[in-house]
């Protein structure tokens, strides 16, 4: 009988390992995830500059998981200037794959964050380049666990 219930002792203890072993490795994989962003003039006038925003997610690990569709938030001299829409939508991201969102529209209209998008806005004008800040805000989905996931990048907008 004490075989037994040290047997059984011994699974319950190797399960223990390997599903903490399997959930750290899985955090750890969701931590590996890269974002690109593009950003791409899609309209130019005096009252609004319209971005449009392309995004490589890659996954260089073996978990395969979900990510929210992406958020993103544009910045220059650490001054908001626009985002784009809210999307509840999933985005299955393959192991050792990667998948492009593209068409993210991002409009900064020149009335609320006059100071710095009147800038923009006529450097852009002066067929000169503009680098800006792209913030790409997602929630990585493991299955058991919802992780947020930040990451910024520096974009250059070209004429």
């Amino acid at each position: 009988m004490t075989v037994s219930k040290l047997l059984a002792g011994a699974v319950v203890i190797g399960g223990a390992v390997a599903g903490g072993s399997y959930f750290y490795n899985m955090r750890r994989a969701s931590v590996q995830l890269e974002v690109i962003p593009k950003a791409y003039i899609h309209s130019l006038s005096w009252t609004a500059l319209t971005l449009r925003v392309d995004a490589l997610l890659k996954n260089p690990t073996r978990a395969s998981f979900k990510v929210k569709f992406p958020y993103i938030r544009v910045t220059y001299d650490g001054s908001l200037l626009g985002s784009s829409q809210v999307i509840n939508k999933d985005i299955q991201i393959p192991s050792f794959g990667q998948v492009v969102i593209d068409s993210m529209m991002v409009e900064l209209p020149v009335i609320s964050i006059a100071s710095s998008a009147y800038s923009i806005i006529k450097t852009l004008f002066d067929k000169k380049s503009v680098k800006l800040s792209a913030t790409v805000i997602t929630t990585i989905d493991l299955g058991w666990s919802r992780i947020p996931y930040n990451s910024a990048s520096e974009i250059t907008l070209k004429p």
